[in-house]
């Protein structure tokens, strides 16, 4: 039988305390630093947000501020329009109510213009050419009007839907007058009116 000898000292026995402390505090190391991490990109979300905020609450004062701006001017200019229409001394509705009566069956205005002294500009519309020196002649036959004159007549070519509606291919003829309006006559007619109303 054999005996085994061992003369060399025993090994201490490996303890797991020196691996396990480096370990945890690598680990809370990590832990803290991407904790870290974490709140900085938050951070920075939070930063670019509120910018956001920021900029879009100062464009929006911007906004208000041009707003109360146009506001104002708007005001100005309605208020400046009333003085304007005060200072007008007749009603138009009879002259334009005595050119809308001289109008042929298919004459249409296309765009009245009225410059507050005693000139209309006014553009009509018409199926024939003979109408445009009847309404010329109708208009110089007003109480209203001082005298009457055309600036410019042009044909223009129906549409195609208006060509199929009319069912010809004619030219319908645009025409601008110049009309000088008696005002005298407008001012007797409004006199006459208000005072048959204080009358009655």
């Amino acid at each position: 039988m054999l005996i085994d000898i061992n003369l060399l000292p025993n090994k201490p026995k490996r303890s797991f305390s020196f691996i396990l402390i480096p370990i945890s505090a690598g680990t809370v190391i990590l832990a803290i630093f991407l904790w870290m991490l974490f709140s900085s990109h938050q951070l920075k979300s939070e930063q670019v947000t509120l910018t956001d905020r920021l900029e879009k609450t100062s464009e929006l004062m911007i906004a208000l501020q041009s707003n109360d701006v146009a506001a104002a001017s708007s005001g100005q200019t309605l208020q400046e329009y009333v003085d304007w229409l005060d200072g007008v001394e007749f009603s138009t509705v009879k002259l334009l109510d005595d050119l809308v009566a001289r109008l042929p069956k298919r004459g249409y205005f296309m765009n009245y213009d009225f410059d507050g002294s005693e000139t209309v500009t006014l553009t009509v519309q018409f199926d024939q050419m003979k109408e445009v020196s009847q309404y010329l002649s109708e208009l110089n036959l007003s109480e209203n009007v001082l005298s009457a004159s055309v600036l410019t007549v042009t044909a223009a070519d129906l549409t195609e839907e208006e060509a199929e509606e009319d069912g010809r291919i004619l030219p319908r003829y645009v025409t601008e007058y110049e009309i000088v309006i008696n005002k005298a006559n407008l001012r007797i007619d409004e006199n006459e009116v208000v005072e048959e109303g204080s009358d009655g």
